[in-house]
């Protein structure tokens, strides 16, 4: 019954189960009232994106509860014309794929099967690799970090070898997930930690099959990523397109009964070098992908409309990570010889503007000390030569006034 199927329903603000409304935009965020709307807009704003799933798609899901509510006038409406340095999404449907699975899933028989198929497709999908129950924990602890604010908007990759946080940069119409970077380590997620390390496990068990073409000898943190709903996406794009050493992207889906053609936020993986060509990736719960990371490997993560959670990992090749540092290092070298260029010019005009302001202030103070007939009878000796510093000199006046001089003498 419709009332059973929205007995879950709770305000966004206040988790209240009156009076609820749905945003009509999105057709997710939940409020009783409009004032609950107006003070959660700031941080509904950067994933309230229009239901584009079509009539079938009445009721979403985020956060594992159903919703309902109207939009009020005064919340600000987001634009639906989308920049023009963004990719559109594919539009073509989404098409299921049956992976195949492992003979065993001990690490070296793992890393052989994920080599085998990163050869033969550029990606390899593996199914069941986790106990459920420490995934079900590792969720568990996800949301304890959403809830807590640990998660926060997605931001893109900042200089030469992402690691510049100066140049990060926020840009809700390319990316709007929630994550948090986490080491692998931290007591508060121990089993998010055993994810992180089976990570660990199968790619450092990857160099004996590289033929030493790669060596993987680190990784970036791991990212914690939450799509809320709302059509919340990831645009096309690669994740190692400037040589920053990233060699493999590795990910782990945590999310229960999802449907992928209800509920979106499939990968879309395209070929590099056909369009017609692309293989769809449902984030399924106990499902690991690793897939290249340079150019090999365009992607998307296609609107998703229930609450999506993964946890993410790339690991560096040691030579290219090395000599991606070593080009930034150089690179921040030259910037900063032009920003000190730039500041031992602009210190040097700093200094000439001040030296001649002196002179100026000097000259005006030894003018000033000459009287009215002494300025009068220098203005009849230069008046009609050619060169008026020149009897000025001889006179044995400073070069540093003549200027100021003479342009007080135009006055006799």
């Amino acid at each position: 019954m419709e009332k059973d199927a929205n007995s879950e329903l709770k305000c966004a603000v206040c988790q209240s189960r009156e009076t609820l409304k749905r945003c009509t935009r999105c057709k997710e965020a939940v409020y009783c009232c409009r004032q609950h709307q107006i003070q959660d807009w700031p941080l509904h704003k950067a994933t309230c994106t229009p239901n584009r799933i079509g009539e079938t798609k009445q009721k979403v899901e985020i956060s594992n509860s159903k919703d309902t509510c109207e939009q009020t006038e005064n919340i600000p409406k987001v634009c639906d014309k989308q920049s023009d340095n963004v990719t559109e999404f594919d539009s073509r449907p989404f098409r299921e794929i049956k992976f195949n699975k492992p003979e065993s899933y001990d690490v070296r028989s793992l890393a052989g099967f994920v080599m085998h198929y990163l050869n033969k497709n550029n990606f390899c999908v593996v199914d069941g690799v986790f106990p459920n129950k420490i995934l079900e924990r590792a969720l568990n602890e996800i949301k304890s970090l959403n809830s807590d604010g640990c998660l926060k908007l997605g931001r893109l990759s900042g200089g030469r070898t992402s690691g510049q946080d100066a140049l990060k940069m926020t840009k809700t119409e390319i990316r709007n997930d929630m994550i948090h970077w986490a080491e692998g380590t931290e007591p508060r997620h121990p089993n998010i930690n055993k994810v992180v390390k089976k990570m660990d496990s199968v790619l450092s068990t990857l160099n004996d099959l590289f033929q030493g073409k790669y060596l993987i000898n680190d990784r970036t943190k791991a990212m914690i990523a939450c799509y809320p709903g709302n059509g919340s996406f990831y645009r096309r794009h690669v994740d190692n397109p400037n040589c920053d050493g990233r060699v493999i992207t590795c990910i782990a889906y945590l999310n229960k009964e999802w449907n992928a053609k209800e509920d979106g936020g499939i990968l879309r993986i395209f070929s590099a070098h056909d369009e017609s060509c692309f293989v769809d990736v449902s984030p399924d719960f106990n499902r690991m992908l690793f897939f290249w990371s340079d150019q090999r490997n365009p992607h998307e993560v296609q609107p998703a409309f229930r609450t999506r959670y993964a946890v993410t990992a790339w690991f560096f090749d040691k030579t290219e990570r090395e000599r991606a540092k070593e080009e930034s290092k150089l690179q921040d070298i030259s910037v900063t010889k032009n920003e000190v260029v730039s500041l031992d010019i602009k210190t040097i005009e700093t200094e000439k503007t001040q030296l001649e302001q002196k002179i100026e202030q000097e000259a005006r103070k030894a003018i000033s000390s000459l009287s009215h007939e002494e300025l009068q009878a220098l203005a009849d000796l230069v008046r009609g030569h050619v060169d008026p510093k020149i009897v000025l000199s001889q006179m044995g006046i400073s070069a540093s006034i003549q200027t100021y001089l003479l342009k007080e003498l135009e006055r006799f």
